[in-house]
Formats: structure tokens, sequence, C-alpha cells
């Protein structure tokens, strides 16, 4: 196992496309604490609220990739619990959003706070109340994990030794960790100059990061109120012709995943005929290895360099989206 090449898939496209969704809690946790601060903190707070969030996704994830290793893919959450979390994600960034913003003091109650013990404890030290909350979030991170990361799982089953599991996910975390610094980082320090405009941008980019994070889910789901199916519909006149050919009567059609998503990404076959669908991969870490296509009952994760192949009878007209499990990635098929 090359510990290495899964720190530099961390490193480059697993830092990106995590950061896509973990990095709204890590700005969120920090722009509620710097917002409930009376005096503007000093950089060594910053850094205690990132490497607090970082320590505990990191903890989680070590657990995890031992638990995979030792237990096989029995941990592993289910495409619907996936889903689910990364719901209360979204939630949890709106939530956040309306309290940065003072839409109604009812948003306070659901920040993250230490328990009453804890706030004993912790009571006039300002450094360890303000990482309690990155710490909460990045320790729960472990539930809403990215295509990428999820990749990392499969390995870590696949090792079938708990301490190979742990330290194929602890790589993985630690290539992680430049990206959510820049993020953490950027958003402290721009908090400490222009306090009032960053809470307002904050917020904004939080409402923008959650909308991302349903409209994802929406796109898993196959729901047909999705921006990339809307998108498909206004773009592509319904009742296009096939752009599959028939060969001893089956539709055979091959979706290559590349690191940026699906190549083709839209196609049309014909009702009542099978079609032979082909997924391919080359040497590609990306979120869109880990493949959806709920419609027809679809959810794997295509190794790279390999391809799968799935076949199946489409019998009624209409739309239907396939995407990676995040949603971040996604295609359309038509049948007329």
């Amino acid at each position: 196992m090359n510990y290495w090449l899964i720190f530099f898939t961390g490193l480059t496209s697993g830092g990106v496309t995590c950061a896509a969704m973990q990095g709204g809690l890590l700005v969120s946790a920090i722009a509620s604490y710097k917002k409930d601060l009376q005096d503007n903190p000093t950089v060594l707070f910053d850094w205690l609220a990132v490497l607090g969030f970082m320590v505990a996704k990191f903890i989680s994830h070590f657990m995890l990739g031992f638990g995979l290793g030792w237990l096989g893919s029995t941990v592993s959450l289910s495409e619907n619990a996936r889903l689910f979390f990364q719901g209360v994600s979204a939630l949890i960034m709106i939530v956040s959003a309306l309290n940065l913003l003072e839409v109604h003091k009812i948003f306070r109650y659901f920040s993250f706070a230490p328990p009453a013990f804890a706030r004993r404890l912790i009571k006039g030290n300002q450094a360890l109340g303000s990482i309690f909350a990155p710490t909460i979030l990045g320790f729960l991170t472990v539930l809403i994990p990215c295509g990428v990361t999820q990749a990392m799982e499969v390995q870590a089953v696949v090792s079938g030794s708990p301490l190979q599991g742990a330290l194929i996910m602890g790589s993985f975390v630690l290539g992680t960790v430049p990206m959510f610094m820049v993020i953490g980082l950027a958003t402290a320090r721009l908090s400490e100059t222009w306090r009032s405009t960053f809470l307002h941008v904050a917020a904004f980019l939080l409402i923008i990061m959650s909308l991302y994070s349903v409209n994802g889910i929406l796109t898993a789901i196959d729901s047909p109120y999705s921006v990339e199916r809307v998108v498909s519909v206004l773009r592509t006149p319904i009742g296009a012709a096939p752009t599959t050919s028939i060969t001893n009567g089956i539709q055979k059609v091959t979706i290559n995943i590349t690191n940026s998503g699906y190549t083709p990404r839209t196609f049309t076959v014909k009702s009542g005929i099978p079609v032979e669908l082909k997924v391919m991969t080359g040497d590609v870490y990306s979120c869109a290895t880990a493949f959806t296509f709920k419609a027809f009952g679809i959810n794997t994760y295509v190794k790279p360099n390999t391809n799968q192949v799935f076949t199946f009878t489409p019998n009624k007209q209409g739309r239907y989206t396939f995407s990676c499990s995040m949603g971040m990635y996604s295609g359309t098929m038509e049948v007329i």
C-alpha cells in the first residue's frame, strides 16, 4: 500500500472535494465564535480552532480506518445514510448563516456549545471555548465523506488489516490538511479587520455551500428539481434522436470517468431495448469514481484503471440522472 500516493491524493483531489463539503462546517464554526467574542482574539485562538478541527478529523478517520480494516465493509455507511448526513451538514451551515445574519435569536440555540460541565471547566478560558465547536464538527466530518474519501474507505476495507486501514485513512486526511488550514486561517484572519463585513460574507458563502450540498442530494436521488436536470431540459429539446447504436438487440453505452466528471455527460437511448452500460476509469481518484444511477439500482465504486458493466432495460420515457454519490458530478440519460 503506497501511503505517499494516498497522501498526495488527499493533497490534491481529496483536499478540493472534501473542502467543498466539509470546509463550510469549519467556516461556520470559526465565524460563529468570532461573532460571539467581545474582543478580537490573538492569532493563537485562530490556530487552536483550525487545529482542533483537523486533529478531531484525523482521529475520527483514523478510528474509522481501523474499524474498516477489521470489520470490512459492514461498517461502511449506506448511500441513504451518507445523503442523510450530507443533508444534516447543509442544515448546520444554513442555521449558522442565519445566526450570523441575526435573522432571529432562536438560531443562537442551534450553535454548538459545550455542555454545562464542560462550560464550568473552560470558564474564563477563551482558548478552550473557541476550539469546542470546530473540534466537534471536525470529528463529525467522518459522517459526510466526499467521493474520494469513500474511495479511501474501500482501500481500507480491501487491506484486511486494522493497522493498514487506519494508516490509509490517516495518510489521506493528513494530505487534506493544507487546504483546510488555508480555509480556516483565511476565515479567521479576514474577520479581524472586516468583522462586520466578513460575517455577512461568511453567511452568504455558507448559504451558497448549503444550497450546493442540497442540490447534490437532489442530483444523487435523481430528483427532477435538481439544477442539472432543469438545465438539461432547457438545453436539449425532449425527443432528440438516439445517440447510441443497437448491436444484436442491445444498446451499448460507454461512460468514461475523469477527474472532472463523466464523458459523455448526456446521451439518448430508446425505450424497451436493453442497455449495456460500461463505466470505465483510468488513473482517476476523484469523487466521480463513486458512481450511482439510482433509477436503475446502480450504486458502485469503480476502482482506478478498471471498468464495470451493467445491463438494464429502460421501459419508461423521460430523463434520468447519473452522478457521483454526493451529486458533485453528474450526467443525463434521456429515454425516448
